[in-house]
């Protein structure tokens, strides 16, 4: 009985916990780079996102998401910006 409780709250506590802080930092600015850095598979922001699918956490699944997304725009308009001054810093003092 007891620990069906606890299997509930637990459930109910993984479905309502949001992201921390360097989970969010992770997904925002590394949407695309692999965890290790010595060439394996292991794709580091993928394997989190099965495993909050997996056991449950709706909240933190969504905000890894949109964190990603965000982060991919985010170096999207780094590159853009930085290419567009390179291209008028050459403009201006060739």
């Amino acid at each position: 009985m007891i620990d069906k409780n606890l299997e509930k709250r637990n459930k109910l506590k993984r479905k309502k916990e949001s992201l921390t802080h360097s989970e969010w930092m992770t997904f925002f600015f590394l949407p695309f780079f692999n965890r290790n850095p010595f060439g394996q598979d292991d794709e580091f922001s993928l394997t989190e996102l099965e495993r909050f699918k997996k056991y449950g956490f709706e909240k933190k699944f969504s905000e890894a998401i949109k964190a990603k997304r965000q982060g991919l725009i985010f170096w999207f308009l780094v590159i853009v910006l930085t290419s567009t001054a390179l291209a008028f810093y050459d403009k201006i003092f060739s």
